[in-house]
């Protein structure tokens, strides 16, 4: 099997020639990795892989206790016309109504309609702030979410400062870190929570102190597509959002952007929203007739009835505990086969797995990802969520790149069938053979 050289992986990445291999242009990780699945026979035969990297829950009707999906659609004659850039009125006063339902029960200050951009889609919503956004230092964490990349590459009016995140907090952003770029200049901070790889969710107070050090001196965005998969309150269905902490909803620079595609588990329909000030949605609203046009009317109008408070709660429960036994499983499986595992993940359906107690030729996700590939499995190369706008670093030192993501987000037979050919992988290069031969009783 021939190594994956990361330089001329980087070398790729900072080339503009526009070859199919590169993983550069304005292509995410996930979309890399299902090209490459490609040449090796994904489309061909799509049942015999195991793809473990697709950044998406399971979307059918057989998890027990969620509600029943649309299996078709009563398409009204309004919304055959042009839908408002905004979304349609009836959805943000859905979404409103849910938050405050969840998050704002006991504030004075509630969210209105007019405090909800419907976007087609995160990515959309991504763009359309940065497009409203001023001249700015932002700050990003690493490792994060692959599309932030082309989000910071796309625009010149803020300058990209990558706040890196340390293995031993398990890759949790700090209030400590958010203080320090503060103090730099830094005057946006994005950010995905439940974080994306690695995992992980900050919860009340440490959220509720970070928002309290970035008001009135920093716009926050909060990604909080990952926010149902929590398992920190035994799956009771709460949702950690930030929208629990702010004090004035048309005050508080703080930008949500959530939708169905994780938590609902509709990917496909490319329905979101953007919950913040009037003023900052107001903004974003407008600058959609220019970038994308808005979201599909028809959809948006079955998404108004999934939205009611008491059936989104019974929902998120459902949702936790199918999900935390898929981590569960996971989790139960790799520790079998000899990792050691640097965390349990508390949210998402995300593990971000140390590969560096793997033999050199695997232990580095490039090569193991390719070792995937033969078996065919798919994985995302940890140094794909190295943020890396504009190409400046050079990724070959890069602390993402003994790492892979793998998601619990497929049905139960994908992780099984993934997994027993993650463990053919490691037979094959002899992997934890001294661990588990020294660990065996010994013969009487």
């Amino acid at each position: 099997m021939p190594d994956v050289d990361p330089l001329a992986l980087t070398a790729s990445a900072n080339s503009s020639n526009g070859s199919k291999s590169s993983p550069g242009l304005a292509s995410t990780g996930v979309v890399w990795c299902t090209e490459r699945a490609a040449e090796y026979g994904l489309l061909e035969d799509p049942s015999k892989w195991a793809n473990l990297g697709q950044g998406a829950p399971q979307v059918d009707d057989d998890i027990e206790g969620c509600f029943e999906r649309p299996h078709s659609l009563n398409i009204s004659v309004n919304s055959r016309e042009y839908g408002p850039t905004a979304g349609i009125k009836p959805l943000r006063k859905a979404v409103a109504e849910l938050y405050n339902a969840h998050h704002r029960k006991d504030k004075p200050s509630k969210y209105t309609w007019e405090n909800v951009c419907i976007v087609p889609g995160g990515r959309a919503g991504l763009i359309r702030i940065a497009a409203v956004l001023g001249n700015a230092y932002l700050g990003f964490f690493v490792p994060d979410y692959t599309a932030y990349n082309e989000m910071l590459s796309l625009f010149r009016n803020f300058a990209a400062v990558p706040i890196p995140l340390d293995k031993k907090d398990h890759y949790k952003m700090h209030a400590e870190k958010i203080e320090d770029e503060i103090k730099r200049g830094t005057s946006v901070i994005i950010t995905s929570n439940p974080r994306n790889p690695a995992g992980n969710m900050v919860a009340n107070p440490e959220l509720a102190h970070i928002q309290d050090l970035c008001r009135d001196r920093a716009t926050l965005i909060m990604d909080e597509f990952y926010c149902g998969y929590n398992y920190t309150t035994n799956c009771d269905g709460a949702v950690i959002s930030a929208a629990d902490n702010i004090e004035d909803v048309d005050a508080d620079d703080v930008l949500i952007i959530d939708g169905l595609t994780k938590r609902f588990r509709l990917p496909g329909w490319r329905v979101a929203w953007i919950v913040g000030p009037k003023e900052f949605i107001k903004a974003i609203g407008s600058c959609g007739s220019y970038l994308d046009g808005g979201t599909n009317v028809p959809f948006q109008e079955a998404a108004v009835s999934m939205l009611e408070p008491t059936k989104v709660r019974a929902e998120m429960k459902a949702l936790q505990t199918h999900f935390r036994m898929k981590r569960d499983y996971v989790v139960g499986r790799l520790e079998a086969m000899g990792f050691k595992l640097d965390y349990t993940p508390n949210s998402t359906f995300y593990l971000w797995l140390n590969l560096e107690q793997l033999p050199e030729g695997i232990n580095d996700g490039l090569n193991f990802f390719q070792a995937c590939l033969l078996q065919k499995v798919i994985v995302v190369p940890g140094i794909f969520f190295d943020l890396n706008p504009s190409r400046r670093r050079d990724l070959f030192d890069s602390p993402c790149h003994h790492y892979v993501r793998v998601s619990y987000g497929p049905k139960m037979e994908t992780l099984k069938a993934g997994l027993d050919k993650i463990e053919r992988i490691l037979k094959k290069w002899h992997a934890f053979e001294a661990t588990k031969l020294s660990s065996s009783p010994k013969q009487i």
